[in-house]
């Protein structure tokens, strides 16, 4: 097509005006890609896999980037021998690709390293420390440390009976675990009402279990202001203690083990 004049248009008898509003388009698309990947990282139950990331940051880099980058390729197509500049619309796109290509590329690049980093952990084999007990050895062991603990602090595990139940958990090379949990709690109906003659005080009652559990390796993190604490032992397998001050409660919990029947934790 020739104007009044017999010369082609400036783009070879293609009109730059839907490049122009395409990559426009196109990097507003991307962009908004990349901040719902972003954003679904924030979230505070995240289910969205690493994967699934990566694929929407390659839809978001092939939008934003790939369409300015074929308007390029067909304007210069048209354009041959022209200068860069001559053309809105090969400016347009242009800018278009390298905005695209400066913000989303390092996203894709970042999330790709994400992936090749988890990749390495999983084939990491478990630690001593989750692999140092089955679930059923941590479960028999746990219930008498347990009962030990009520016991210390003059109470009985039996009434109310202690609880010792199990959880899905996360291993550290993110393979799915168990975890054992030993839940004992007195009932309101058995809580003895303090006296002045009452020894211990009722507020000093956690501490026989205290010196129990610091006997048997665990240090003491946290003491409550109404006695009682909470402890831990990060090179053993039975993981964290708390215990109430009034000798009410007592939670063992231990670390994350090796499960082959466990499934990933939702």
């Amino acid at each position: 097509m020739f104007d009044d004049d017999g010369h082609a248009p400036p783009d070879g008898g293609r009109s730059s005006g839907p490049w122009i509003a395409g990559s426009i388009v196109a990097l507003l698309t991307g962009w908004f890609l990349a901040f719902v990947t972003v954003l679904s990282t924030a979230m505070p139950y995240d289910q969205w896999p690493d994967d699934g990331r990566l694929v929407l940051l390659v839809i978001a880099f092939v939008i934003g980037a790939g369409v300015p980058f074929v308007g390029i390729l067909v304007l210069r197509r048209d354009r041959p021998g022209e200068p860069e500049d001559g053309s809105p619309g090969l400016v347009a796109c242009v800018l278009a690709f390298g905005l695209g290509a400066l913000t989303l590329g390092p996203l894709l690049l970042v999330q790709g390293a994400a992936i090749a980093g988890a990749a390495v952990e999983r084939a990491q084999p478990p630690t001593d420390v989750e692999s140092s007990r089955t679930v059923s050895q941590a479960q028999d062991e746990l219930r008498v440390l347990g009962d030990r603990v009520v016991a210390s602090m003059g109470r009985d595990s039996t009434a109310p009976p202690a609880e010792v139940e199990t959880d899905s958990c996360g291993l550290d090379n993110h393979s799915p675990g168990t975890m054992v949990r030993y839940w004992w709690r007195l009932s309101d109906a058995g809580t003895p009402v303090p006296s002045a003659s009452s020894t211990p005080a009722i507020d000093d009652a956690g501490e026989p279990a205290l010196r129990l559990l610091r006997a048997e390796g665990y240090h003491l993190e946290q003491r409550f202001s109404t006695g009682g604490g909470r402890l831990y032992d990060e090179d053993s397998w039975v993981g964290a203690a708390t215990i109430d001050g009034g000798g009410t409660s007592v939670l063992l919990e231990s670390q994350c083990l090796v499960d082959p029947d466990a499934s990933s934790a939702d």
